[in-house]
């Protein structure tokens, strides 16, 4: 009788099944390509089953649906900066730390993919406007709630004087995106250098504390 091939001694077992971790990234990169080739209105499960392979109940189970998959793209943002949020030390280097979430957060934002899935949810939530609420409420909303608390907590340390660390976060977080951001969204080849980003958030930083110290000096 023939024996079955068998694996080589010492060498790893092929691995035929991907993780779900492995295959939840399959998925998502999947959904952003089909996004951003056809639209959101024109995408479908279907498509995106078709490039990341699996099944249409693996998506549903995990995404739920189209609104699903988006707001998980524009949530792996939002977590990346909830790291960093959280990383900020509060020992008195406030302009570092400013300084550090600034650098993260434009990097994250001035990507080019992610750049583009902004101007996909611009274009789409005349028509559907629930995906502009998912990209808001997955996104920035997301973002600002970390930083809010970021400030409250230096608040309290009586490194800045806040009456709203809301309103400071999201004053902080417009400032930071400014002309920049406008211009890159504009303009899909534009790119700022180092030099400019660096210029940028030194500007924003110096600018958003001169104000927030002197209120606390008055107080």
């Amino acid at each position: 009788m023939a024996r079955a091939p068998s694996q080589r001694d010492g060498a790893p077992p092929t691995r035929t099944r991907q993780s779900a971790e492995d295959r939840r990234r399959s998925i998502l990169a999947a959904a952003q390509k089909v996004f951003l080739e056809r639209g959101y209105a024109n995408a479908s499960i279907d498509a995106v089953v078709e490039l990341a392979g699996g099944s249409k109940a693996t998506v549903y189970q995990q995404f739920g649906n189209k609104e699903g998959l988006l707001g998980a793209l524009v949530a792996e943002g939002a977590e990346e900066l909830a790291h960093l949020v959280h990383e900020l030390p509060l020992d008195g280097a406030l302009e570092e730390s400013l300084r550090a979430f600034g650098r993260g957060y434009l990097g994250l934002i001035l990507r080019p993919d992610r750049l583009a899935l902004l101007r996909l949810t611009i274009g789409e939530c005349g028509r559907v406007p629930a995906i502009g609420d998912v990209f808001y409420r997955t996104g920035p909303q997301t973002v600002a709630k970390y930083l809010t608390e970021f400030f409250r907590s230096v608040a309290a340390a009586g490194l800045i004087a806040t009456t709203d660390p809301e309103r400071s976060a999201h004053q902080f977080i417009h400032s930071l995106r400014g002309d920049l951001y406008l211009q890159n969204l504009l303009n899909p080849t534009r790119r700022p250098t180092e030099a400019e980003l660096n210029r940028h958030i030194d500007f924003v930083v110096e600018t958003f504390l001169a104000g927030a110290r002197k209120s606390a000096s008055i107080g």
